[in-house]
């Protein structure tokens, strides 16, 4: 039996549409342990929600979800009754939405939101869920506790909101906490404040945390491990140092190169003569290097990999077959011909 806290093998999840069949999730593998600090990044529309939505049964009634196997904690996800999905989600496995506004009901407060949340899956009467409400949005940070309660979210900031949203996802102490984009939107002083809050719930609580983002720079920061997702499928997977500095597969590559270098590399002011200086300001003014092309239809997804129309490197044998993921380093993979470029036949060709 898996020692994961979590484990995916090969999920699908397809939506049934006016047009045919939209293939969102194609076969993905994902696991997280306790307490880690798990990453997924990729462009919009490349199966980074879907799959976290298919994990916690979420989706709409035209969703079809399959896999060989979804493991959390020991029991299988996908043979659970609805009554005991319930049960799991908010109490064991908590998830912040990308829009809190949309996220928190506007007719009622956040207390009575927070408390009723806490009296369904804790059985706490009305003193005690209040006591923990007080005591959860006092440990994100938020001022006044007691009178943020009497009020209603659009009261509140956004980036209130968003710690709200945290407390309601972390207030039964759940093994797992899903992030959806946490910091959209937020200026960048609030988006930092947010995730070293989650930085800090994950220590205190050895709570594992799933972080769902386009931002590159937000997995630097925070993740211990990265899963680069497109087209439904995953690209590569390693540590954020493997990510970063050792990409493997050329996806991970252009999203590097389309966001500033600025923080990534620093250099020490002390020992910096005049040259060097010139040529750290000259790496900040390159200009980014966007990704041409546009992501695949998954309606109709292409035989290959996904990537190979917008791929500089790709060869004949990426438009025919896609690549399963290879073992790059420890714990490094990437689903990429390149690691095999050195057998024969496999020449260049867009």
């Amino acid at each position: 039996m898996s020692n994961h806290l979590l484990e995916v093998k090969n999920l699908r999840t397809h939506f049934a549409s006016g047009g045919g069949i939209v293939q969102a999730v194609r076969g993905v593998d994902i696991h997280v342990d306790a307490g880690e600090f798990l990453g997924i990044v990729g462009e919009s529309g490349c199966g980074k929600s879907v799959t976290m939505m298919s994990i916690m049964r979420l989706l709409a009634e035209n969703a079809a979800v399959k896999a060989d196997s979804l493991v959390f904690d020991g029991r299988d996800i996908l043979s659970q009754s609805e009554k005991t999905m319930r049960s799991i989600r908010g109490n064991e496995i908590g998830m912040i939405f990308q829009d809190p506004m949309t996220s928190l009901n506007p007719l009622f407060t956040v207390g009575n939101q927070m408390m009723e949340h806490l009296r369904l899956h804790k059985n706490m009467t009305k003193e005690q869920a209040k006591a923990r409400a007080i005591e959860m949005l006092t440990t994100v940070g938020i001022n006044e506790p007691e009178k943020r309660l009497k009020q209603y979210p659009h009261e509140m900031s956004g980036g209130m909101r968003q710690r709200v949203m945290i407390a309601i996802a972390m207030c039964c102490n759940p093994k797992i906490l899903i992030a959806d984009e946490p910091t959209t939107a937020l200026d960048v002083t609030i988006q930092a404040q947010i995730m070293e809050l989650m930085e800090d719930l994950k220590n205190n609580f050895s709570t594992a945390v799933i972080l769902i983002t386009h931002d590159l720079g937000v997995i630097a920061r925070s993740c211990s491990r990265v899963i680069v997702m497109y087209g439904g499928l995953i690209m590569e997977e390693g540590s954020v140092e493997q990510i970063f500095y050792e990409p493997a597969h050329p996806y991970t590559e252009g999203l590097l190169r389309s966001v500033p270098r600025h923080g990534i590399e620093e250099e020490d002011s002390e020992s910096q003569d005049k040259g060097g200086e010139a040529q750290t300001v000259e790496r900040q003014r390159e200009k980014l290097i966007p990704i041409p092309g546009s992501p695949p239809d998954l309606m109709n997804p292409p035989a290959g990999c996904p990537f190979a129309a917008r791929c500089e490197k790709a060869m004949k044998i990426c438009k025919m077959a896609p690549a399963q993921l290879t073992e790059v380093g420890e714990g490094h993979r990437s689903a990429c011909w390149l690691l095999h470029s050195q057998a024969p036949g496999k020449d260049r060709e867009r």
